[in-house]
């Protein structure tokens, strides 16, 4: 596989992840609750890697204990971006969520400078401040009524941000040898396991299932928990983090576009403007790290 090929399969987990919004939303305006969306999709997910691991199966002899420590993490963090994002949308515009998922672009810089007392350089001080600024924009600040929006959502908006950032800084340290598809499938196992005891499955007893919710499982679960890391675990290793760090950034405007022609949710131009300032923004704080990278393959050469 080339680098062009791995790039359009980190582009596409991208575009997967963006178009989520929307359709959770759709799951609720037809009478679903976050509990059984969040629930029903994880499990839903666990069955499609189930069998598409399964013909892989003497792969996971190639697992070592520490694979498996680690991406049992990783399946906590997912579950915790998982929770914390789908309830919050049952509180806030979809767009208003995503930009706030999307300030792991700088807590996860914040996150490095703790563990590796490493401090961000000042391109990537500036990259923080234009995210942030955008944000403000983004989320409509100067304009909206603030006693319309739900102080609970904004927290968990945040708490979502924060785990994914978690999800994203460890991703770095996965050095197994495994298929994609089995470092997949252990971390939706270890996900769907915490899923099940926050919220308990009743939707496979109380007739949601028949009502259709399995229509909305099977699609949120492909497009949150089956796509994205198969394409992730595939493509990163081939094109490095930094470029896909920049490819990924098509998740917002997928998201915001998504929301508004399928939701019908008012973006206006101020917060164009603001998604634009956060898309520079991450795409700044990537540069530096493009470049170093370079100069490493040069040294090789």
């Amino acid at each position: 596989m080339n680098r062009l090929t791995a790039s359009l399969m980190v582009l596409l987990g991208a575009t997967s992840y963006g178009l989520l919004s929307p359709f959770v939303k759709l799951a609720y305006d037809a009478g679903f609750s976050p509990q059984e969306v969040t629930s029903s999709q994880f499990l839903f997910a666990l069955l499609i890697l189930a069998v598409l691991s399964g013909v892989q199966w003497d792969n996971f002899k190639r697992l070592r204990r520490t694979d498996i420590w680690l991406l049992g993490v990783l399946g906590l963090c997912a579950t915790g971006t998982s929770i914390f994002y789908y309830v919050a949308l049952n509180y806030l515009p979809a767009t208003l969520a995503i930009v706030l998922l999307f300030q792991s672009a700088w807590i996860v810089f914040i996150i490095d400078y703790f563990v590796t007392r490493r401090k961000p350089s000042g391109m990537r001080w500036a990259a923080i401040l234009m995210i942030v600024c955008g944000t403000f924009l983004a989320v409509n600040l100067f304009e909206k009524e603030w006693k319309e929006v739900s102080s609970f959502g904004l927290m968990l908006g945040v708490l979502s941000s924060i785990s994914w950032s978690a999800f994203l800084y460890l991703n770095e340290k996965v050095t197994s040898q495994a298929p994609a598809i089995i470092n997949s499938f252990v971390q939706v196992v270890v996900s769907t396991v915490v899923i099940m005891l926050v919220f308990p499955p009743r939707f496979l007893w109380n007739g949601s299932i028949g009502q259709g919710l399995w229509v909305w499982a099977a699609i949120i679960g492909l497009l949150g928990q089956v796509i994205p890391p198969v394409l992730f675990n595939k493509g990163i290793p081939l094109i490095g983090g930094a470029l896909a760090g920049v490819l990924a950034v098509m998740e917002l405007p997928v998201a915001i576009v998504s929301a508004s022609l399928v939701l019908g949710e008012f973006v206006n131009a101020w917060q164009w403007s603001g998604i634009l300032l956060i898309v520079l923004g991450i795409v700044v704080a990537q540069l530096r790290t493009t470049k170093i990278e370079e100069r490493k393959e040069s040294n090789k050469s």
